[in-house]
C-alpha cells in the first residue's frame, strides 16, 4: 500500500515539477536571442517525498531479496512520457522470493532522445556497470498500462540498495541512504528472522 502512495506522489510530483529548458541564457550570451534556435530537449527536475523505511518494514514488503551484479542499463519512456532507466542484474543469491537468472528493475530518470528527467540523487537508486548489489525488490506495479516491460520496483527507492563494492573493508553494508545496515555474512539469517516474525 505504501508503494502505491510513493508511485502516486512521484507521478504527481513529475508532472507539478516539469520545466523546459530552453538554454535562453546560452542564446542571450551568444547573441542568438532573435534566432529561431530549437532546444533539442525538455529537462524535467522531479522531487519525491522519500517515505522512511526501517530494517524491519524493507524486508517484509519486498517480494524478492536478492544479490547480483549489474550487467546493463537502458533509458527508455514510461507509459507517462518520462525517462525511466531499465536495470538488468544477473543473480547470483537469491534471500527472499523467486526471481529468474536474471531481474529487470525500473528506476524513474535517464535520459532520452527528447527528454532529460534528473532525480534526487539522494533518494532515486542508481546503479553502476559491473557493481555488485543487494537489492529489495517489489513486483507490485499496480494497473500500470505498462506493468509487462519491466519485472520490478526498489523497495523504498535508494534505501533499497546496498553497494557491495565497500564490503571488501568492511563486513558490514549500508544502504544508499545510510539509514539500514547489514552484516554481509549473516544478511540470510537477519532476513530470515524478520520474516519468521511476521
Amino acid at each position: 500500500m505504501k508503494f502505491s502512495y510513493i508511485i502516486l506522489g512521484a507521478v504527481i510530483c513529475f508532472i507539478l515539477s516539469a520545466c523546459a529548458d530552453n538554454n535562453i541564457e546560452t542564446r542571450l550570451s551568444k547573441g542568438q536571442a532573435n534566432h529561431s534556435t530549437k532546444t533539442d530537449k525538455a529537462v524535467v527536475y522531479s522531487e519525491v517525498q522519500l517515505v522512511h523505511f526501517n530494517k524491519e518494514e524493507l524486508i517484509n514488503a519486498a517480494d524478492t531479496i536478492i544479490k547480483g551484479t549489474v550487467l546493463s542499463q537502458e533509458v527508455q519512456k514510461s507509459f507517462e512520457g518520462f525517462p525511466a532507466t531499465d536495470t538488468i542484474i544477473q543473480v547470483q543469491t537469491v534471500y527472499k522470493g523467486e526471481p529468474g537468472e536474471t531481474v529487470e528493475i525500473r528506476t524513474e530518470g535517464g535520459e532520452t532522445e527528447d527528454m532529460i528527467l534528473i532525480t534526487d540523487e539522494a533518494i532515486t537508486p542508481s546503479f553502476e556497470m559491473n557493481e555488485e548489489v543487494i537489492v529489495f525488490l517489489s513486483a507490485d506495479k499496480g494497473s500500470r498500462p505498462d506493468e509487462n516491460d519491466f519485472g520490478y520496483y526498489v523497495i523504498g527507492q535508494a534505501q533499497g540498495v546496498f553497494s557491495l563494492k565497500d564490503s571488501l573493508q568492511s563486513e558490514i553494508i549500508e544502504n544508499n541512504t545510510k539509514t539500514i545496515s547489514f552484516d554481509v555474512n549473516n544478511i540470510q539469517s537477519e532476513i530470515n528472522a524478520w520474516v519468521e516474525i511476521h
